[in-house]
């Protein structure tokens, strides 16, 4: 039989056994939370991190895509080109014995000691570089007009209305046409050698048919020769000599285009219409024919031209009688204006008679990027029964923007005077707006006032509007 206190005692320790399993199930629960606590924390953490590397994966695949794409490209536009050869310049070191090596050493020559000290050469390399299918094309097509011919088309149509201010005769009031294509033929058969033939074709009807006139109211008609016909225009080889200085061009020649040049009062397909105020009138060219002219240039700002053709009355052989022409020019540089030409010329016409010379200036003066100024006088000398010689003067202006309404249009005023020995008088005041369209068209609205002409007998003044269209190829 127990005793209390053996009852007592049973109870103490069965108090603290429960107390020491009680104790012992809570670490057990806090031990199992911490570790399924921290197996979720690494699912988590492996879980984000396997997010984040197929993120980077996906980047970087996607990334070496592109450049795959970028080098399928590239492979399929870009050829490779044969060899070159270039050539590079290139650091060595040098001692006094002249041993070389590409870098420095020690400073000193293994092979006697010496000091080196740099100094620059050059060697060749062959190379192979990639061009693509564009610069290829590019470079063929360059490569077959530098041998082949290159054909260009001009054509121009010009209309005026006539009407008669004053004077004694007729009155012509009438609508004036004129048209004209040229097919040009450029060639290159040797190096700094050009072969050029002009194809012309024109025809219509101008108002210096029934109006008479020194100055040529239509530049066209001064260089028919057939109408409504196709012609050789010109035709002729050119070469360049002495560094490029001697230019000799041979064969049947426009002396037009090299001598009483100008640089806004030169071009009839552009510029002013009325003839007078394309070239001197006093210049009196014969039409294109057989003709040898040679410019010499010797780069210090003069230049120096000769030219001959055959003369106007002479119908079969070259050198019975001959027009000849000479010319020197002048570069100026005059402070505060931009470049100038200044141009005199003297020509012979199937003489060295006095009644078959004559002399004139061309002047060009650039005052700023938008305005240029120019004048031309000519004097023709004159036969024992008169007693004073044959005189012309022109002058003008042209402007371009921002003087103008469009930024490659232009605008220009002119003016001539022609006092003849023989009593002939004229004046002529001319005016054009030059507007661009296109690169190959251009259209131009003129205004001529022929002012007090009695060429013909009878005085009489016109004023004729006009338009020109203006097509090149």
């Amino acid at each position: 039989m127990r005793t209390p206190d053996d009852k007592e005692g049973f109870q103490i320790r069965n108090k603290g056994f429960a107390f020491t399993f009680f104790i012992l199930l809570q670490l057990f629960s806090f031990g199992s939370l911490l570790l399924a606590d921290s197996v979720f924390a690494e699912e988590v953490t492996e879980t984000t991190q396997n997010n984040s590397g197929a993120k980077d994966f996906d980047l970087l695949e996607n990334r070496l895509q592109e450049l795959e794409d970028q080098l399928r490209d590239l492979e399929s536009k870009t050829v490779l080109s044969e060899p070159e050869m270039i050539i590079k310049q290139k650091e060595i070191w040098v001692c006094e014995n002249g041993h070389e090596y590409d870098n420095r050493l020690d400073g000193k020559c293994p092979n006697d000691g010496l000091s080196l000290h740099k100094e620059s050469t050059y060697q060749r390399e062959k190379v192979y570089r990639r061009q693509t299918i564009g610069e290829q094309i590019q470079n063929a097509l360059d490569e077959r007009e530098a041998k082949g011919i290159n054909i260009g088309v001009s054509s121009t149509a010009t209309l005026q209305e006539t009407f008669r201010v004053s004077g004694e005769d007729e009155a012509v009031q009438d609508l004036f046409g004129v048209g004209s294509t040229d097919i040009y033929f450029i060639g290159k058969p040797a190096l700094y050698t050009l072969f050029f033939l002009d194809i012309e074709a024109i025809g219509g009807s101008s108002p210096d048919l029934k109006i008479a006139n020194l100055s040529l109211l239509t530049s066209d008609v001064a260089r028919r020769e057939v109408d409504k016909r196709a012609n050789v225009r010109e035709v002729w080889l050119r070469t360049e000599l002495m560094d490029q200085k001697l230019t000799i061009s041979a064969g049947m020649l426009d002396l037009t285009n090299y001598f009483d040049l100008n640089a806004v009062a030169n071009d009839e397909t552009m510029q002013f219409i009325t003839d007078g105020l394309v070239n001197n009138i006093l210049l009196a060219p014969p039409s294109n024919g057989a003709g040898v002219m040679a410019a010499y240039d010797p780069k210090i700002g003069l230049i120096f031209r000769a030219g001959v053709q055959r003369g106007a009355s002479v119908e079969q052989g070259l050198a019975q009688k001959v027009y000849s022409l000479f010319e020197v020019e002048y570069l100026s540089h005059i402070p505060g204006l931009q470049i100038g030409h200044y141009r005199a010329w003297v020509r012979f016409n199937e003489s060295s008679k006095r009644e078959n010379i004559a002399w004139g200036i061309s002047a060009d003066q650039k005052i700023n990027a938008a305005i240029t100024v120019f004048a031309r006088f000519g004097n023709r000398f004159t036969s024992e029964k008169y007693d004073r010689d044959d005189y012309f003067y022109s002058g003008g202006i042209e402007m371009k923007t921002p003087h103008t309404f469009g930024i490659q249009d232009s605008f220009a005023i002119a003016f001539l005077n022609a006092d003849m020995a023989n009593g002939v008088k004229e004046s002529l005041v001319e005016a054009y707006y030059n507007l661009f369209l296109t690169e190959n068209l251009r259209t131009s609205f003129h205004a001529q006032y022929l002012v007090n002409s009695n060429e013909g007998g009878k005085e009489k003044s016109y004023l004729l509007p006009g338009i020109r269209v203006q097509l090149d190829f």
